[in-house]
């Protein structure tokens, strides 16, 4: 189960990460970043479905990632934009090798392997691939 709480904090990071830049970004990318934090509200509740229900209380704060979500807070204050967006392409990087990592582990619940390789790994390279255009 602590592979699902962690997997639970890391979209929960990426949700504060885009709420804390999502004013400091131009238009076009503000309606991209909007949708792509609407799928990582959707992994959550995805998520909590293979979490009991005290990994999922303990869950609902970022924990260690909350450095990560600040760092992005503050690169987006000082530097910009570019800097913000470095930072998130980081999480999802991070966040697809961690999702990778659970369905190698043979302990891993079948169907939360299944909507992990079908629907929440094609998302984070999916909004990988669109922070990489907004930073081209």
């Amino acid at each position: 189960m602590k592979q699902i709480d962690e997997l639970i904090r890391g979209e929960l990071a990426a949700v504060i990460s885009i709420d804390s830049i999502i004013d400091k970004v131009k238009a076009e990318e503000r309606r991209h970043l909007e949708s792509i934090r609407k799928d990582h509200v959707s992994a959550v509740d995805k998520l909590k479905m293979f979490a009991h229900s005290d990994f999922v209380e303990e869950a609902e704060s970022p924990g260690p990632w909350g450095a990560f979500t600040s760092a992005v807070k503050k690169g987006a204050s000082i530097f910009g934009d570019r800097i913000a967006l470095e930072a998130l392409k980081l999480g999802e990087e991070h966040g697809i090798n961690e999702y990778r990592e659970v369905i190698r582990d043979d302990a891993t619940n079948p169907e939360l392997r299944r909507v992990i390789e079908s629907e929440l790994i094609p998302n984070q390279e999916k909004h990988l691939a669109l922070i990489n255009q907004f930073l081209h």
